[in-house]
């Protein structure tokens, strides 16, 4: 699981991280912009749809899995302590992208991304929420990793490993 701020780095990180791995990459972001895309109305709740979606490829895929979405603990920690359950995972570790708030959030003002993601509305409504409260959701070993600067992915996959050998 890659997790952490919108802006600290999971996008860039997680596809790197499963090549190392030789793991599928699973975005939830992803996979939220094409049901967005296949669907001619608003769906309530397409997040959740997304990640569903996400754990039930997960459980279809053989080997590892790398997931990559915003956990927010106090949302979203049953959803993902039951989607993990759900995906037949034998082990997980989390990846907390690790970096400012600041910096994260001036990241996601920066960025440009498909409008079923309603950045410049959560940002005005949620953002401060998410930056005081943001924590790994920790239903396995923890790797704080910091995405403010460049990341030894062959390092970081080996430290996956190792979590994963002993969780």
């Amino acid at each position: 699981m890659v997790n952490g701020l919108p802006g600290s780095g999971k996008s860039s990180l997680a596809p790197r991280l499963a090549a190392a791995l030789g793991a599928a990459c699973l975005d939830q972001d992803r996979i939220r912009e094409a049901l967005a895309d296949a669907v001619v109305t608003e769906v309530p709740q397409l997040g959740a749809v997304a990640m569903d979606t996400v754990w039930t490829l997960a459980a279809a895929v053989s080997g590892m899995v790398v997931v990559d979405s915003w956990w927010f603990r106090p949302r979203d920690l049953e959803q993902a302590r039951a989607g993990l359950a759900r995906s037949g995972a034998k082990a997980t570790a989390e990846i907390w992208c690790d970096v400012p708030a600041e910096l994260a959030r001036s990241r996601y003002i920066a960025r440009k991304r498909h409008v079923v993601h309603a950045d410049a509305e959560k940002l005005a409504t949620e953002w401060t929420g998410w930056a005081a409260a943001a924590a790994p959701l920790a239903l396995g070993p923890v790797l704080r990793v910091d995405t403010a600067r460049t990341v030894d992915i062959r390092a970081l996959a080996d430290e996956v490993r190792a979590a994963l050998w002993t969780s």
